[in-house]
């Protein structure tokens, strides 16, 4: 590369627009042979990584009508639209949560050789133990060293992990990702596993889980006031019974009796029924009325891509790692010719 020679009167460098053309001239071929070999390797290298197979599925929620935009919904900041509903902005973070961890460790999974396991737990378990890496990362390490959860107050409900249970746990919510459409609201659910059956399984119980939770945030109020009045209806009709039985059984023994003394506690009598009568009826309306509404404010989600096992595989991309590594391949090569070869650290100096 021809020497730069610093200027006397502005004590910098100049390098002509002709020098830096002859030093690639020079090292085109270096270049090119460097950035087609380090594509080898990375392809090459790509061999070596695990295929994965990414399901999916993609859901349409139903929209509150007052949701008219993002910044709407979250300026609202309680997370719902004022009809009670969970908007679809707030449907990624309910899946990535330490409960739903703990539900997905739980399902039973089949892998692709029709192999059944228990709980996606004991897959994880199985799949972890085969990897290398994972085998040179726990080596030397005995049960001794591994911290044990703090066991809090029996009588207090307080989750405690285990480290081991922490990380089952964190890779359990980490197979899953989901994203929300900004002006569609259409949702997202997939992931990404080196087996395609199991990674189908995982979708469709996260898909089950969101529709669950949405579900159950929804008419979770109606819900309690369906169950109130069912305890109130079921009270009001023992007392309706009771005082139907105590009026016809005192009309049975004072059939015959003119007193009045008798007939006040007759009118007593009958008075208690048609009350207890009323109050059974008016409570059986109003229950009905709230079953109606528990279903009309069900959510409703429709699926416009169902959950199916992938064919074909979504990584390893080995044409991208052949490029990244042919880049690499082209900047490292650059920076020895530069610095070492040129010696350009020297005259900068």
């Amino acid at each position: 590369m021809p020497e730069i020679q610093p200027d006397k009167n502005t004590d910098t460098l100049e390098i002509s627009f002709f020098e830096v053309v002859g030093f690639f001239k020079r090292y085109l071929l270096v270049l090119i042979a460097a950035a087609i070999l380090s594509a080898i390797i990375g392809v090459a290298f790509s061999f070596l990584l695990a295929k994965k197979y990414t399901a999916q599925t993609i859901l349409l929620p139903e929209l509150g009508s007052s949701r008219n935009s993002s910044f709407f919904s979250m300026a609202l900041g309680a997370g719902s639209d004022p009809s009670g509903k969970l908007v679809p902005e707030l449907y990624p973070n309910i899946l990535s949560t330490v409960p739903f961890g703990q539900y997905l460790l739980k399902i039973p999974v089949v892998d692709e050789n029709d192999v059944s396991y228990p709980t996606l737990e004991n897959y994880m378990t199985k799949d972890s133990s085969q990897s290398f890496l994972s085998s040179l990362l726990s080596f030397g390490r005995s049960s001794k060293d591994q911290p044990k959860a703090k066991s809090p107050n029996p009588n207090i409900k307080i989750l405690a992990f285990s480290s081991k249970q922490e990380r089952m746990v964190n890779a359990a919510k980490g197979l899953v990702q989901a994203t929300v459409g900004t002006t569609d609201g259409i949702i997202t659910i997939e992931s990404e596993m080196t087996d395609p059956v199991v990674a189908a399984m995982v979708v469709d119980a996260s898909e089950k889980y969101l529709i669950d939770y949405v579900s159950d945030y929804t008419i979770s109020k109606t819900t309690q006031q369906v169950d109130f009045l069912e305890k109130r209806v079921q009270e009001a009709r023992k007392r309706q019974q009771s005082a139907e039985y105590s009026l016809q059984a005192y009309r049975d023994t004072h059939r015959n009796t003119f007193l009045n003394v008798a007939r006040i506690e007759e009118q007593r009598l009958q008075a208690e029924y048609v009350l207890s009568q009323a109050i059974y009826s008016d409570l059986s309306t109003k229950l009905e009325q709230f079953k109606i509404r528990e279903k009309e404010e069900k959510p409703v989600f429709k699926v416009l891509e169902p959950v199916r096992v992938p064919l074909a595989k979504s990584s390893p991309k080995r044409l991208f790692i052949g490029i990244i590594f042919s880049v690499l391949g082209v900047f490292i090569t650059l920076t020895y010719i530069i610095f070492f070869k040129e010696k350009l650290h020297k005259q900068l100096v």
